[in-house]
């Protein structure tokens, strides 16, 4: 009976051991496109510190778009023209799921653990647009010059922070820096509020998937509160607390 078990376990073991070499070789191979995407993407654009990357040629209509992204993400305080960020176009939803994950549905996600690569799902560079999950094309002022300065100031911002404390951020912090630099003029606070108060579909986060709301209190913090950048990102902030404030405020002319 004895060598039975033995005999049982033998092969099993050598399974085992397979299985978890298998595993630890596929986890191996992830990881390293994770870290260094290029070697997925063939074709490559530089303007400023931002390099664009994608597995087709680049047309000549993505000059003007990179050029407008790297112009919007100059104006943070945050911006250092020596750190080149790296972006990459998934040109099909599997691959932008690949590297996304479980957040394969979203325009745009930045690796803000360690790396800071941004990916973009697909696009319609010919219309400065990004396709959406549903696959109709995002419609301005989202152009595809937003989700890049979107995705790069969330790169900049986590440099800025620290990785462990950029994400013990509220979203509202860090969706909303990053929106409030791509969108590139300061943020109407008097019609924000309106909308905000009016319950407007923009302002809700998980129904419009925009960030309408946290621009807004972004907007209020370094505008009307006259907050610094660095003040904004220092701590996690409590949202609730804001909207109050925001919406007692008598807000400057």
């Amino acid at each position: 009976m004895r060598n039975f078990w033995r005999n049982l376990a033998q092969p099993l073991r050598r399974n085992w051991r397979r299985a978890t070499l298998l595993l630890v070789s596929i986890s191996a191979g992830y990881l390293a496109l994770v870290i260094h995407p290029q070697a997925l993407f063939a074709h490559s654009l530089q303007r400023g510190n931002v390099v664009l990357y994608a597995r087709t040629p680049l047309p000549p209509e993505a000059v003007p778009i990179l050029d407008d992204a790297v112009r919007r993400i100059s104006r943070s305080p945050l911006y250092d023209a020596a750190r080149t960020h790296h972006v990459f176009l998934c040109d099909t939803p599997a691959l932008y799921g690949f590297f996304t994950l479980w957040n394969k549905r979203s325009g745009g996600v930045t690796d803000t653990w360690a790396f800071g690569n941004a990916f973009i799902r697909p696009t319609n560079i010919a219309h400065n647009a990004v396709i959406g999950a549903s696959g109709v094309e995002k419609a301005a002022p989202r152009t595809l010059a937003y989700y890049l300065a979107h995705e790069v100031t969330h790169a900049m911002s986590a440099d800025h922070a620290g990785r462990l404390s950029f994400r013990k951020l509220a979203a509202f912090q860090t969706e909303g820096y990053a929106d409030y630099v791509a969108f590139a003029e300061p943020v109407d606070l008097a019609q924000g509020r309106a909308d905000f108060i009016a319950g407007t579909a923009d302002m809700d986060p998980r129904k419009s998937g925009h960030y309408d709301r946290y621009r807004l209190l972004v907007g209020y913090l370094l505008q009307e509160r006259k907050m610094s950048v660095d003040e904004l990102l220092a701590k996690r902030l409590d949202r609730t607390e804001i909207e109050h404030e925001l919406l007692a405020a008598r807000l400057a002319q």
